[in-house]
């Protein structure tokens, strides 16, 4: 962190290598850790070119906003090289006992899968503009301001879903592929799950607030807590089912099968320990918050195999000592963030 912010961000490339080296590290499976072999400045390349990017759409929004909703609109034209891109770069440079992984999908495969996002701007232009200098809005603004919103929070569980179908269904441990059997709809009943509650909650403060009627001071303390509460258990609720999901319908080959036991009250307790440590010690603890998260979900994934795993493992090594480890295209940016 703090080379990061004396090189003013030029470091950051740096940062992240040691970080996931670190985490790919000691993480083990079976006897035996990940590698990373990422280089800082293929990563440092990709985010030149994305604050570059972010630049020219600031820039543009902040002056003339028409303008900057075009860019944006152009930008997620261009987003699906970008993902494609970053998952390849990634997916090549991650290893387990020498072998690489790999991922490939064409531009027009990830296009279709986040297509709804370029419904935003679209809406966003179709909408009457709304001047936010006048002093009153009325409430048909507030409503055309709200739209853009909804259309997000309608298309978001489609776009994550069938993310995560094509990143599994694309990616190789060498030359063995992944498959992944989940319907997109499973992801929109965990999202509107967790919207049920999330207004449970939010109907449940009042009552929660009592308290704070006799001692004023428990007031803001109180807030404090139930938001950073309800929070966690939001993100901890979506993030914990949508990778039980995902891990329960995913596999390596014909005979290997994923599985993930994630608690989602209990990562809700450490997502809530975690900010609330974060919050009080100006972020000082965020490596420990990190690793604590990252040690939960590594101990509740589970690997299934049908016969001895190392029979399997020896196999998918002769196929690529055989054939050869397709390098293919050399993927020499990293344009993830």
């Amino acid at each position: 962190m703090f080379l990061t912010v004396v090189t003013l961000g030029i470091y950051s490339a740096w940062a992240k290598v040691r970080r996931l080296r670190y985490f790919y590290g000691h993480t083990w499976v079976a006897g035996s850790n990940f590698e990373y072999h990422g280089q800082p400045i293929a990563i440092l390349k990709g985010r030149l070119i994305a604050a570059a990017l972010f630049s020219i759409y600031w820039a543009a929004s902040h002056f003339i906003p028409r303008l900057g909703t075009a860019i944006l609109l152009i930008l997620m034209l261009v987003a699906p090289w970008f993902i494609a891109r970053s998952l390849m770069f990634n997916a090549r440079n991650s290893s387990y006992r020498n072998i690489r992984f790999g991922f490939r999908a064409e531009y027009l495969d990830v296009l279709k899968a986040i297509w709804p996002v370029l419904l935003v701007p679209i809406s966003i232009l179709l909408l009457p503009e709304i001047d936010y200098e006048q002093t009153k809005a009325s409430v048909s603004d507030l409503w055309i301001a709200f739209i853009p919103s909804l259309v997000f929070a309608a298309i978001y569980p489609y776009v994550f879903g069938s993310l995560k179908r094509l990143h599994v269904g694309r990616s190789r441990y060498g030359k063995t592929p992944f498959f992944i059997d989940v319907e997109i709809s499973s992801f929109y009943l965990i999202w509107v799950q967790a919207l049920g509650i999330f207004i449970v909650a939010l109907m449940s403060i009042p009552a929660m607030m009592i308290p704070a009627l006799f001692v004023p001071l428990l007031g803001p303390l109180i807030l404090f807590v139930l938001y950073m509460f309800v929070w966690s258990a939001i993100v901890a609720y979506t993030k914990a089912h949508t990778a039980n999901l995902v891990f329960h319908s995913s596999g390596l080959g014909p005979r290997i099968t994923f599985g993930s036991t994630l608690s989602a009250w209990k990562l809700a307790r450490i997502y809530f320990v975690n900010a609330v440590a974060i919050i009080f010690t100006l972020g000082l603890l965020i490596p420990w918050a990190v690793i604590r998260v990252a040690r939960y979900r590594a101990e509740q994934l589970k690997l299934a195999s049908d016969g001895p795993l190392e029979d399997h493992l020896a196999e998918m090594s002769r196929d690529v000592a055989a054939t050869g480890e397709e390098l293919g295209e050399m993927f020499d940016v990293d344009l993830s963030l």
